[in-house]
């Protein structure tokens, strides 16, 4: 609990706070952006609502150095992407296809996980480069 404090606090250091609140920001506008454009079947307007998920987690996540933090993440979210198709599969094998949630799962899949693996490939990138 401790670090998540820690990372809490660093966010609003003043070495980071004008980074996390332009990316806040940034992705804020372009989300608002997207639902002002609309999104069913819109690529401009999915373009924007991914983009602009995409900024709010480098909002949060701007102060990691480590390519360690990035790789767990990235982890994370093939994890949970494997177990929600695995959750789909197992209930449509059992002819319970009124349990599977569309909006669970596209929201789960394509406005989380997906973002965070984006994020934390371009973390890898970075925080590898970085160091050379």
């Amino acid at each position: 609990m401790n670090n998540l404090k820690n990372h809490f606090v660093e966010l609003f250091d003043s070495s980071h706070i004008r980074m996390t609140i332009i990316f806040m920001i940034s992705g804020l506008l372009l989300i608002i952006g997207s639902q002002v454009i609309g999104t069913t079947d819109n690529l401009p307007g999915l373009t924007l609502l991914f983009t602009g998920v995409i900024l709010l987690f480098f909002s949060v996540l701007h102060p990691w150095r480590k390519t360690k933090n990035y790789s767990i993440l990235a982890g994370f979210c093939i994890g949970i992407t494997v177990l929600v198709f695995l959750a789909i599969y197992i209930l449509s094998s059992l002819h319970l296809n009124q349990y599977i949630s569309e909006a669970f799962v596209m929201i789960t899949v394509l406005l989380i996980c997906l973002p965070g693996f984006v994020v934390s490939i371009i973390g890898i990138l970075i925080c590898s480069g970085r160091k050379k």
